[in-house]
């Protein structure tokens, strides 16, 4: 059975464009429906799901958005019914991928769909605003997308266009043709690892694998950590070990890799087993060092390379993010366990290195303690993060936490069934 894309597109002005893409895509051996989320009439071709319907099911009779004369209105109608439909769609196993084509408008309407399917599900937008200065966050968000640079305008059909237009068809072919990857048995457990906490990174990961789990990692830079509060919500992991919780120092001091206010709370909320460390709160990431503000060229400082620097947290905003750390997991019913490596919490915070900071780590220790449920527990271990024995420590008390889920899960499930 033929394998079938969506391809989301504004008719109104892309038909031409959407008409010779589904055809390449077609001869590739995929089926491909279309969705319209243009407002007004194609004049040559109307889509397997019409604007009508998107309008609908984004709130609104395609008529009387067209008379509101509200662009910015029939904008996010027709982004609100692509994500609802587009997502329908996948549930019901009608779609496999996802390709869409547009400039800035509909480079939103695509992406904002696509960010509503899971992890795996091939995702392809090719778009006129896939590069330059600006930031792909809004499009991209936590989702598997590719976000492919057009080079050139969707404005007839020539040679070039056609040339990129059948790339991003081979590209979506190719991502939707191989079989799923089938899930392990293991469990499967989530880590936050940064380049400051690879060492410690490295041997965790190793000791879970010889005690029978699967890692998958994630890179905390303002996107990965949010990416993993994501995937726990979805129900990906059995347990997490954030070892790298640099994301908080960032969001409290305006670093580039600020995260939002959800970061850190998932694993509570979903019930899960989970172990978190102060990895990398020690250091603001900003960029070059010409360009840091006056505030941040007066503390020490580090050249991570030529457009990163890490600049030192004062000990004030290691206290504050202490206090803001035990907020965030005195949630009802988490599984969690606080460990600490008195020593430093990355690898330019030790003894004769640029950011050592001693009194910093103190002082998050101390207001964590002060603010943090008596039910969490708080273990300090005189390692520096990236140490052999805080590793071991790390796995040793993840395994028995875990033990502890699987526990409990079984006298719930005994208990349901005497019921």
């Amino acid at each position: 059975m033929k394998k079938t894309v969506l391809l989301i597109v504004t008719l109104d002005t892309k038909w031409e464009e959407a008409l010779y893409l589904k055809r390449v895509t077609e001869r590739l051996g995929l089926k491909v429906l279309v969705m319209d989320v243009g407002v007004f009439p194609a004049p040559s071709l109307e889509g397997d799901f019409t604007r009508k319907e998107v309008a609908s099911a984004g709130g609104w009779d395609i008529e009387s958005l067209i008379q509101t004369k509200d662009k910015g209105m029939a904008i996010a109608t027709m982004i609100k019914g692509a994500r609802s439909l587009t997502e329908s769609l996948y549930e019901e196993g009608r779609i496999q991928g996802v390709l869409s084509i547009g400039g800035a408008q509909g480079t939103m309407i695509g992406t904002t769909a696509m960010q509503a399917l899971p992890f795996g599900v091939p995702k392809l937008m090719l778009s006129t605003v896939a590069s330059g200065k600006r930031s792909f966050e809004t499009y991209v968000g936590t989702a598997d997308m590719t976000l492919m640079h057009s080079v050139v305008d969707f404005f007839g059909l020539s040679t070039t266009l056609k040339q990129v237009l059948s790339n991003a068809a081979g590209a979506l072919s190719g991502m939707v043709k191989p079989k799923k990857i089938p899930p392990q048995r293991k469990r499967k457990v989530a880590i936050t690892i940064y380049g400051t906490t690879t060492p410690a990174g490295r041997m965790i990961v190793s000791l879970l694998d010889k005690a029978g789990y699967e890692v998958v990692a994630f890179h905390p830079n303002g996107t990965g950590g949010m990416a993993m509060e994501r995937m726990i919500r979805q129900g990906n992991f059995s347990g997490v070990i954030d070892l790298t919780t640099h994301e908080l120092a960032d969001e409290l001091a305006g670093g580039d890799h600020a995260c939002g206010p959800k970061r850190l709370e998932a694993a509570s909320d979903m019930k899960i087993p989970q172990i978190v460390v102060p990895g990398s709160l020690d250091y603001i990431v900003k960029g070059r060092f010409e360009a840091l503000p006056y505030s941040f060229k007066k503390r020490k400082t580090m050249m991570h390379n030529p457009e990163m620097t890490f600049v030192k947290t004062s000990i004030k905003e290691m206290a504050e993010l202490g206090r803001i750390i035990a907020r965030k997991l005195n949630r009802p019913h988490g599984n969690t366990v606080v460990m600490i490596p008195t020593q430093g919490f990355s690898h330019p915070n030790h003894q004769g290195r640029p950011l050592y900071n001693p009194g910093g780590c103190f002082a998050f220790a101390k207001a964590l303690k002060e603010k943090i449920n008596a039910s969490v527990p708080v273990r300090e271990l005189p390692f520096h993060i990236n140490d052999e024995g805080f590793a071991k420590e790390v796995v040793a008390e993840f395994d028995r936490a875990m033990k502890r889920d699987l526990s409990e899960r079984r006298k719930l499930k005994t208990l349901r069934k005497e019921r």
